[in-house]
C-alpha cells in the first residue's frame, strides 16, 4: 500500500517541495534519527494549508436538491415503485442540510412509507422514530401512528399495535384532515383496538406453551443462534519469535481443514472512497437505507449506534475534510494513519508516551485491539528506507496533521503536535506492512463466479503477526470490516501457520513472487513451495500420482508414481518399506464422487454442504497423497470458494422469480 495516487494535488506538491530544498539541507534531514525530528524539520518548511488551500468544506447538502429529489421520490411512490421511490428519499435525506430538522423528519416519514410497502418493518419503524426524534409536524403525526401500528402488526406485535392505534386515534385531533376523512381513519383504528386484544390473548397463550418447550430443550450453540464473537483466538494458536522471521503464529496442536483460528476487529479501518456511499463507515456493512452524518454527504452509517461512535470519535474531526484528502491522491493507508490517531485524543497519546517502546510481547499481547500500544510495535523497516521514501511520508504526516489542526483535534501544543506528526509518520511506516485490503464478493447476476474487490483497509493486531506463505494454511475473508481466518489444509503441531501477501504458487512463477514481495515486504521467501520451486497449478501433471510413503513418520519421502501403473507394491528408495498404492488409487476414486458432490452443492448455494465435502475430501487425499497435487489444490480452491460465501458478497442484480 503506498501513500499516494499519481492523479492528485499532492504528489505535485511533493516533487515542489523537494526541489526547493538544497542538497545540503537534505542531508540534515538524512541524518535526523526520528520520526518527530523529522517531522519538526518538514512542518517547518512551509506552510501545506496554503500551498494545498486545505480548508473544511461542507458540501452536498442543499434545500434545492432536496426539493427536486422529495419530487421525483413522492412521483415514484405515487406510481407504486417503492425501490425507486427509495433511492430517492435515501438521496434526499443525504442532501438535507441539519438544520433544516423538520423537512428532514418529513422526508423520514415518506422513506419510512417506502419501507413499509417494501416489507422491510424493522428499518420503517427505525424512521418512524427518527421522524418523530426530528420534529415530525403534530397534524400530520397520525400519519406515523398510523404506519406504526401497520408494522407491529406486520411483526405480529399485537401489544405495540394495539398502543399505536391507540395513538393514531389520539393524534387525528391535531390533524386538520376534513371532517369525513378523519372518521374514516378514527373507524379503521377503532375497529382494530377492538380486535386486537384477542389477538394478544392468543399471542400470549402460544408464548406460555412455546416458553415451557424452550425449559424443556437444550441451550443453543453460539454458532446456531448466529452469534459471532467479536474477537476469538483459537486456543492452538501461540506466537513465536526469531530474529529472521519475527513474531509469527505457530499451532501447538494438529489442526484440520475448516477451523476458524482468529476472529479479529480491526484497530483502525477505512473505506476507499468509491464505497463511502455504499457501505457504512464506521462497520463496513453495506447499506441500503443510509443514516446520514449531520453535516456532510461524503459518508454513511447503517445505524445511529455507529453514527453515534464515528461521531463520537474520528468522525468529527475528519468531516469536511475527506473531499481534500480523495482528491489530494492520498491512499487508503493515509486515512488510516489519521484515523489512528482520530480515533484518540491528544491526551490519550500524551498519556501513553513513556510506554510506546518499552512493552514486552507478553504485556501487548493483553491489550485490547484498540489500543495504540497493541500496534505500535509492529514492523516498520525504517533503518531500510531511503531519505526519498521518508521525506515523502513526512510531507504527507505534515498534510494528515493540519488536516487535525484545521479540525479543532485537541490537545495539540507545540510540543505535542510534533509528537502526534512523528506518530502520524510512523502510522504510515507500519501500515505500509501491515495492513490488510478488505474485500466483498461481488456478482453482476445471482450465478455468476463473482470477483472479490477491494473495498477499504484494515489493521489487524493478531493478523499482522501471521507470516506468509507461497502455500498458505489459512484463507481469510470479512464480515463487515471483521477479519474470519479459518485453515485450509492439514497443519501438524508445532508448524508455522502462515498466510498469503498476495502471491500463490499456483498462479505466479517463483522468481516473479520474491521480486514482488522483496520490493513490496523487503524479504525472500522461504516456504517449502519456493525451497521445491513447486509448478503453477496448469503446470501440474494430471498423469502423475505423488503418494506418502507408507514408511511413516520415519520417511518424508514422496513416490513418484504414474497414474497408469500395473504394479501396485511400490518399494521406497529411501527407507526400503513397500508401499500398496491401490489403496492411493482407491482413493482418489473416492475423492473424484466427493468432488463432484461438493461441486454441485456448491453450485447449488448449499455452502456448508459443500464445505464439509471438500473437507473430507482433503482429509482423504492428505492420507495417501504428497502436493503438489492437481485436485488436491482443486480442493483448496473449493474449500475458499466456499469461505468466502461466508463473508461480505453483493449481487448487483437478483433475478425475480
Amino acid at each position: 500500500m503506498e501513500i499516494y495516487h499519481k492523479d492528485g494535488k499532492f504528489p505535485r506538491y511533493c516533487e515542489a517541495a523537494r526541489k526547493s530544498i538544497d542538497a545540503n539541507r537534505f542531508n540534515e534531514f538524512a541524518l535526523l534519527a526520528s520520526d518527530e525530528e523529522r517531522f519538526r524539520f518538514v512542518n517547518g518548511l512551509q506552510s501545506i494549508a496554503d500551498e494545498l488551500h486545505l480548508k473544511r468544506e461542507f458540501n452536498g447538502k442543499s434545500m434545492e436538491q432536496v426539493i427536486a429529489l422529495k419530487t421525483l421520490g413522492n412521483k415514484a411512490f405515487q406510481a407504486e415503485r417503492w425501490n425507486e421511490a427509495l433511492v430517492f428519499y435515501n438521496k434526499c435525506y443525504l442532501s438535507t442540510p441539519r438544520e433544516n430538522v423538520q423537512e428532514k423528519s418529513i422526508i423520514l416519514a415518506n422513506r419510512s412509507a417506502a419501507l413499509y410497502h417494501l416489507e422491510k418493518y424493522d428499518l420503517a419503524l427505525r424512521d418512524i422514530q427518527r421522524a418523530l426524534d426530528h420534529q415530525y409536524p403534530d397534524q400530520m403525526m397520525y400519519k406515523l401512528t398510523e404506519r406504526k401500528a401497520r408494522c407491529f402488526l406486520a411483526k405480529k406485535d399485537y401489544e405495540a399495535a394495539l398502543d399505536s392505534f391507540k395513538a393514531t386515534v389520539k393524534a387525528l385531533d391535531d390533524s386538520n384532515l376534513p371532517l369525513e376523512r378523519r372518521q374514516k381513519l378514527e373507524r379503521d383504528a377503532q375497529i382494530m383496538i377492538n380486535l386486537l386484544p384477542k389477538n394478544i390473548e392468543m399471542e400470549q397463550k402460544a408464548k406460555k406453551k412455546s416458553s415451557s418447550n424452550k425449559a424443556k430443550a437444550p441451550a443453543a450453540s453460539q454458532q446456531a443462534t448466529g452469534k459471532v464473537p467479536e474477537h476469538f483466538v483459537d486456543k492452538a494458536l501461540w506466537f513465536d519469535y526469531t530474529p529472521g522471521e519475527g513474531r509469527f503464529a505457530r499451532t501447538k496442536s494438529d489442526l484440520k481443514p475448516n477451523s476458524i483460528l482468529l476472529l479479529e476487529r480491526p484497530h483502525v479501518a477505512a473505506l476507499l472512497e468509491d464505497y463511502s456511499l455504499d457501505h457504512c463507515t464506521h462497520c463496513f456493512k453495506r447499506v441500503s437505507v443510509p443514516i446520514a452524518c449531520p453535516l456532510c454527504s461524503d459518508v454513511i452509517f447503517c445505524s445511529d449506534e455507529c453514527e453515534t461512535k464515528a461521531n463520537g470519535s474520528y468522525h468529527r474531526y475528519e468531516c469536511g475534510f475527506l473531499p481534500i484528502l480523495w482528491g489530494s491522491g492520498a491512499s487508503i493507508t493515509c486515512h488510516m494513519a489519521l484515523r489512528m490517531i482520530t480515533q484518540r485524543s491528544g491526551e490519550y497519546f500524551a498519556k501513553i508516551k513513556p510506554e510506546l517502546a518499552g512493552l514486552t510481547n507478553e504485556q501487548i499481547d493483553q491489550l485490547p485491539v484498540d489500543d495504540y500500544r497493541k500496534v505500535y510495535n509492529l514492523v516498520t523497516h525504517e533503518s531500510e528506507r531511503t531519505p526519498e521514501d521518508l521525506f515523502q511520508r513526512t510531507l504527507m504526516a505534515t498534510l494528515l496533521n493540519t488536516c487535525l489542526t484545521l479540525g479543532g483535534y485537541s490537545g495539540l501544543g507545540a510540543e505535542t503536535q510534533n509528537y502526534i506528526g512523528g506518530l502520524l509518520l510512523h502510522n504510515l511506516q507500519l501500515l505500509q506492512y501491515n495492513a490488510h485490503e478488505v474485500s466483498e464478493m461481488i456478482r453482476e447476476k445471482e450465478n455468476d463466479v463473482g470477483k472479490s474487490i477491494f473495498i477499504g483497509g484494515g489493521l489487524y493486531p493478531t493478523l499482522a503477526l501471521f507470516n506468509h506463505s507461497c502455500d498458505p494454511g489459512v484463507t481469510r475473508y470479512y464480515r463487515g470490516n471483521q477479519v474470519c481466518v479459518r485453515t485450509v489444509k492439514n497443519i501438524p503441531a508445532d508448524s508455522m501457520v502462515a498466510e498469503n501477501y498476495g502471491p500463490l504458487f499456483t498462479q505466479l512463477r517463483r522468481d516473479e513472487r520474491h521480486q514482488k514481495l522483496l520490493n513490496q515486504y523487503r524479504f525472500t521467501c522461504q516456504c517449502v513451495a519456493c525451497l521445491e520451486n513447486w509448478p503453477l497449478f496448469t503446470e501440474m501433471d494430471p498423469h502423475v500420482i505423488r503418494f506418502r510413503c507408507d514408511g511413516g513418520k520415519i520417511c518424508s519421502n514422496v513416490l513418484i508414481i504414474p497414474a497408469e501403473i500395473n504394479d501396485f507394491m511400490v518399494k521406497c528408495t529411501e527407507c526400503g518399506e513397500h508401499t500398496n498404492i491401490m489403496k492411493g488409487l482407491k482413493t482418489l476414486q473416492d475423492t473424484d464422487m466427493l468432488f463432484k458432490t461438493a461441486t454441485r452443492l456448491h453450485a447449488a448455494g448449499e455452502y456448508e454442504a459443500a464445505l464439509l465435502k471438500y473437507v473430507e475430501m482433503m482429509t482423504t487425499m492428505s492420507e495417501v497423497l504428497v502436493p503438489p497435487y492437481r485436485d488436491y489444490h482443486l480442493c483448496q480452491q473449493g474449500l475458499r470458494a466456499c469461505m468466502l460465501e461466508f463473508g461480505n458478497r453483493y449481487t448487483r442484480a437478483i433475478t425475480k422469480k
